[in-house]
């Protein structure tokens, strides 16, 4: 497991900036795939980007923002691990968003629909699992090689982490539901993003003092 002793720098090598930037192409894909869902440019006034310079401005924004966190927080490994796991979160959020619009547009699917349940799950898991790939290769930087009891412990969390992120983001799909100017794809992402921002809180604590403390 991670040791830590106070006053020490924490070492930060050249792949974790490449890490930070491979984090933000998969973010730049599925944003992508959120901005063509919900029909939304990418633009500001009369300033506007073709939705394929994502793969170039996100990379190089993540890859800038992990040089410039790692050199302020050298010293303290809690700020280190919650800035790459804000980074890998937002991947995630694009992931769960993504995935969640793209099935609901595949099945045609109502955002009030019993049906969107299961597209929920699905998103939230696909999301979850990506998360533990990243946070625990990455953001926890664990070593020792997985464990039935780490496995266990992951599985727990998750499965928290999936009801919060479902629960909310389809309790939160009837009350957005009421503002009928909404199409029903950004109805989808707004209880998305309110899901997995609550969840979030959860999985970071999770992670770092059950699962890989």
């Amino acid at each position: 497991m991670s040791t830590f002793q106070p006053g020490t720098k924490v070492l930060v090598g050249k792949k974790d900036y490449w890490y930070a930037a491979i984090v933000g192409l998969i973010t730049a894909f599925f944003g992508r795939l959120l901005l063509i869902n919900n029909e939304v440019p990418l633009a500001y006034g009369d300033f506007s980007l073709p939705l394929w310079s994502l793969f170039l401005i996100l990379p190089i924004v993540e890859f800038i923002a992990y040089i410039i966190a790692s050199k302020l927080f050298s010293h303290i490994l809690f700020l280190k691990q919650l800035g790459r796991f804000g980074i890998v979160g937002l991947m995630n959020v694009s992931v769960d968003i993504g995935v969640a619009t793209s099935l609901r547009r595949a099945f045609e699917v109502e955002p009030k629909s019993s049906e969107m349940l299961p597209i929920l799950i699905v998103a939230a898991a696909i999301a979850i699992v990506n998360s533990y790939f990243w946070q625990r290769m990455w953001t926890f930087s664990e070593k020792a090689p997985p464990s039935r009891k780490e496995f266990i412990a992951f599985v727990v969390v998750t499965l928290i982490g999936l009801g919060i992120n479902t629960g909310v983001a389809y309790l939160a799909i009837y009350g957005i539901s009421s503002l009928d100017s909404l199409s029903p794809d950004r109805i989808l992402t707004l209880s998305k993003i309110l899901a997995v921002s609550i969840s979030l809180f959860w999985n970071f604590l999770g992670y770092k003092f059950i699962v890989f403390r």
